[in-house]
Formats: structure tokens, C-alpha cells, sequence
């Protein structure tokens, strides 16, 4: 999505960093009257989608409320494994916390993380390991903090409706560069055919490599207070998972709801403008 660039005190996009010889950018959207600057991990499964993805609507919202966005790139999966997808992701924070601040308006570089669905595997990841005092929130929509749950280690009954994409097919999608930017003509095959065989765990690395990024138990403790999102009848991610995570933290404000969608909020309706407010203002109730 391209924000119209008069909606806003000022945008920007930066490099903040490179994978080889990708550059990797952040969108950076300035409110006119800064509170807290939120940072933002795009969803798609690590094989595709786009830092750009939020609704224009919620955009405005939250910029409207004083909330500076940062969307940043990270590299996708299976050109590069979930290991170093994750690292760039902490660079990410990292650039935010010793450069990338100045940009927001705040004068300080406290920050809440937001995620979408792997984006918030990421930002719980992030938030599970850096434990930077300057987080001062996380905001997951149906996200998940563990990769070898049973329903994603095998063919989900959802994908398996659609019409099959072989494996051999999907491979043939596959670049040889890696890549930011997947689109869903191009590349949401590549997860369709992934939850069809059961297979999206061998796109993102070996199982060594995978099991590395566990989040121990005692790690929730730490959590900041969380905004947690899930609809109770998501076909894609279970929302187990969510019910689980909000269990351990020790601060976590839950919208369930009785929908059998995974992103109810790709496009606005009404309730996912309900969800919005109720997050904006618990938001700017943790920054007081």
C-alpha cells in the first residue's frame, strides 16, 4: 500500500540496514503531535507480504492519536532462514533505539512493538529476548510465540479446500536473491502449498535451527503490558495460541472474538474498527 504523503506531518523511508546486498528499509510515518513511536512487523507467514500492509483507515487513527509508525522491512523466507530473519529484525530495534528515534517527534526513543500474525511471532520473539527498558508495550494480532504446534506441522484442513499447489510447483516460486516484498499473486501460493502438505516448517530452516528460537517459560514474566487479538475460530493460526500467551504475561488485555476469519482487519469493518480504538486507547493509557 502507498500512504498518501499529505496525510501526514512528515514520511519517511530510510535504509537501516542490508542483507547482502538487499537493502532493508523503514517506512516511517510521522504523527503531527508525537506521543510514542509503535514499531511494526508485517505478517504472511515469512514468505510473503510487505511492510506496508496496515489498513489506511487504522493508519490515520493512530497518527491521529499520536502515534508514529514505523514499518520496517525484514527479509522473507526461504531465501533466507527465520534465524536470520529474526537477527535483522533485532537490528531493526536496535537502529530505532540508537538513530532511528530522532525521526519520530517523541524526543525519546521508548517504543511499542506491533505484529500481525508471524509479524507477531517476531515482535514476541523481540520482546521474549532484548528486553530493552524502553518497550513499553506489545501488540499482537493473532500471533503465536511457538512454530511446532500441531496444526501447523500438518495439512491444514482450511488450505487443503483450495486447489492443491505441489510442492515442486511451489519450489519453482522461489527466487534466487532474497527478497522484502512478496506479493500475493506471486508468492501466497508458496504458503498455500506449505499449509497444504504440511510442510511451511522446511521453508523457515531445519528443525535445529528452528527449535533455537524457543521462548522459555520463565521469559513471559518480563513481558510489558500486551495487547493480545485473536478471532476463536482463525483457520490459520490456532487460537490456542493466543489464549496460551496471554495466560503467561502478567499484564494482557484480550479482544476475542467469535469470527472464523485469521486477518479480520485486511480491509475495515466495523468490528476491526472497534479493535483499533480499544487498542488506541489502551495504548495511550500504558504511555500516561
Amino acid at each position: 500500500m502507498v500512504y498518501p504523503k499529505n496525510a501526514f506531518a512528515q514520511t519517511e523511508k530510510i535504509q537501516f540496514d542490508t542483507y547482502g546486498t538487499l537493502p532493508l528499509e523503514v517506512t516511517i510515518l510521522k504523527a503531527a503531535q508525537p506521543r510514542i513511536s509503535l514499531l511494526y512487523f508485517h505478517g504472511g507467514g515469512f514468505l510473503y507480504g510487505q511492510r506496508e500492509d496496515l489498513p489506511q483507515d487504522y493508519v490515520h487513527q493512530l497518527l491521529a492519536a499520536g502515534v508514529s509508525l514505523y514499518l520496517f522491512d525484514y527479509p522473507l523466507a526461504p531465501e533466507v532462514a527465520l534465524n536470520d530473519i529474526y537477527l535483522h529484525t533485532k537490528k531493526a530495534v536496535e537502529w530505532f533505539l540508537t538513530e532511528g528515534w530522532h525521526f519520530s517527534g517523541v524526543g525519546a526513543n521508548e517504543y511499542i512493538l506491533f505484529g500481525r500474525s508471524a509479524g507477531g511471532f517476531l515482535a514476541t520473539l523481540l520482546t521474549a529476548r532484548t528486553k530493552h527498558p524502553e518497550q513499553k508495550g506489545l501488540i499482537r494480532f493473532y500471533g503465536y510465540q511457538e512454530l511446532f504446534y500441531k496444526e501447523f506441522l500438518q495439512p491444514a484442513r482450511f488450505y487443503t479446500q483450495f486447489p492443491k499447489v505441489p510442492p515442486l510447483a511451489a519450489e519453482a516460486m522461489i527466487e534466487s536473491q532474497p527478497i522484502t516484498h512478496g506479493t500475493l499473486e506471486k508468492r501466497f501460493p508458496l504458503y498455500l502449498s506449505a499449509r497444504q502438505y504440511g510442510n511451511w516448517q522446511r521453508y523457515l530452516g531445519n528443525r535445529e535451527q528452528l527449535a533455537d528460537l524457543a521462548i522459555p517459560a520463565a521469559a513471559y514474566q518480563d513481558f510489558p503490558p500486551c495487547f493480545v487479538v485473536h478471532c476463536k475460530n482463525d483457520p490459520d493460526v490456532p487460537f490456542s495460541a493466543s489464549e496460551a500467551f496471554a495466560a503467561q504475561v502478567p499484564r494482557a488485555k484480550t479482544l476475542w472474538f467469535d469470527l472464523e476469519q485469521h486477518d479480520f482487519d485486511r480491509t475495515p469493518n466495523a468490528i476491526a474498527d472497534d479493535c483499533y480504538r480499544q487498542m488506541i486507547s489502551w495504548l495511550l493509557l500504558i504511555i500516561e
